[in-house]
């Protein structure tokens, strides 16, 4: 009898960029109208409904000062019974504080533009947990990128919102699906 083997197909990376960053998170609330910033994953686009999401967040800028944060918003379609309006429901699936290294920040030319990818990312108190890699933490002179491997599993789509607390850089995450 042969063994049956379980293949995961993994993605490459995609990437996702928001020019502009606020120093706080925009309100989330249910809205008729489907969310189109910073989608990471549509399960109507994509046609694939994957469990978990690995994130590697960067910054195209080094001041971006102390309260610099990434979230999670998974969402999922609700269909009026009486009139058929499409509303959009979020619920937050994790939130991470983001940060360099003390030491030397690495930078990638990737797509055309730099990015410094966090070496330290870390849980933000109340919210969801997330499998995290963060070598900063563990060795300030590290420059190793962190990621973290989020449960998305019954999510529809899948949003990023970023805050940094000086000026509005670019941020960005890079992503992929298992």
């Amino acid at each position: 009898m042969a063994e049956a083997q379980i293949i995961t197909v993994q993605r490459q990376y995609g990437n996702v960029t928001l020019p502009t960053v606020p120093a706080s998170y925009p309100a989330i609330a249910p809205t008729t109208t489907k969310p189109a910033a910073g989608v990471l994953h549509d399960q109507v686009v994509n046609a694939i409904s994957p469990s978990l999401m690995r994130v590697l967040p960067y910054s195209a800028s080094t001041s971006i000062g102390a309260a610099t944060g990434m979230r999670l918003v998974g969402w999922n379609i609700r269909i009026d019974s009486s009139t058929g309006n499409t509303t959009y429901v979020p619920t937050v699936l994790a939130d991470f504080s983001l940060s360099f290294t003390s030491g030397t920040v690495p930078t990638w030319s990737m797509d055309g533009a730099t990015q410094r990818p966090f070496a330290v990312i870390a849980q933000v108190a109340g919210t969801p947990a997330g499998n995290l890699y963060s070598p900063g933490t563990a060795a300030a002179a590290n420059v190793e990128p962190a990621s973290a491997m989020v449960d998305i599993a019954g999510s529809q789509m899948v949003t990023v919102q970023f805050r940094a607390a000086s000026g509005t850089p670019t941020m960005g995450v890079f992503v992929t699906t298992l």
